[in-house]
């Protein structure tokens, strides 16, 4: 699909707001969407967003915010065209405002005082150790730089077109672009991972590869330090992909269930219920 090569051509208003949920519900502006037959709640947000671009004749700007938190800066055009931002979004100046007038007052008449005595002097402070300034936290809401847009955009356009197991491997090549890049534990890399656990949610093939995944992504968010509301929900669905598996293989589910207590025990210091 053709992509906008002018970004500045896209006015900078409207910028709608993708919330998806880690059930895969989707809201645009905080308003529920509803699924269209046979799509995830995200594609039925696009699908809103096309038409409301299509409404006003230019391609829309939207942040598109992930289940683990992440946002991703997009341009969605009216026939389904996604193009991901360099950056964040720019913000429109400023209206300009007119300048109050300001009173003129006379200056005051001189007062002058007699001549005070010399202050005693007063011994230099000792010198002060430097010390560095702290780190700075990592921004898990920070969007992919410039030169990984392209990587990310084969992921969006995959799962538009309904080729998940496309967007898994697109997924799955990012992850470990990222990974050399910045490291398993730096936000972008954790950020992709979980895009990854939840595709394979979508696609529901296997379920312990799916829950093994959710666990590694649950575990790789507590140990960077991310979120933990986040990470607690995608415990959380792990716990639930356990029982689907328990369904259909129990030996399986079995063998599996020291990983998820100690995962648990880490993430939330309690046994999984």
């Amino acid at each position: 699909m053709p992509v906008v090569t002018d970004l500045d051509s896209v006015p900078l208003t409207p910028v709608y707001t993708i919330v998806i949920s880690a059930a895969g519900e989707a809201t645009i502006e905080g308003e529920p969407v509803e699924p269209l037959p046979g799509q995830d709640g995200r594609t039925s947000a696009l699908a809103e967003i096309r038409v409301r671009a299509a409404k006003r004749g230019h391609p829309i700007r939207i942040n598109a915010k992930e289940p683990d938190g992440s946002v991703w800066p997009l341009i969605v055009d009216h026939d389904g065209a996604v193009t991901p931002m360099p950056g964040p979004h720019p913000v429109p100046a400023p209206a300009p405002v007119a300048p109050r007038p300001v009173p003129v007052t006379p200056p005051p008449a001189p007062v002058v005082h007699a001549p005070a005595p010399a202050p005693a002097p007063v011994p230099a402070p000792a010198p002060q150790p430097v010390q560095a300034p702290p780190a700075p936290a990592p921004d898990w809401h920070a969007p992919l730089p410039p030169h990984h847009a392209d990587g990310f955009g084969r992921i969006v356009a995959a799962e538009l077109r309904g080729d998940l197991v496309g967007a898994a491997l697109a997924a799955r090549e990012l992850e470990g672009v990222l990974d050399r890049e910045y490291g398993p534990l730096h936000p972008h890399t954790v950020g992709v991972l979980g895009t990854r656990a939840w595709l394979a949610l979508l696609m529901q093939e296997d379920w312990a590869a799916i829950m093994r995944l959710h666990l590694r992504t649950a575990e790789r968010r507590h140990n960077a330090q991310a979120p933990a509301d986040e990470t607690r929900r995608v415990l959380r669905n792990a716990r639930a992909v356990w029982w689907r598996l328990a369904a259909v293989d129990r030996a399986e589910a079995d063998e599996i269930q020291p990983e998820l207590q100690r995962v648990s025990e880490l993430v939330e210091g309690v046994l999984p219920e």
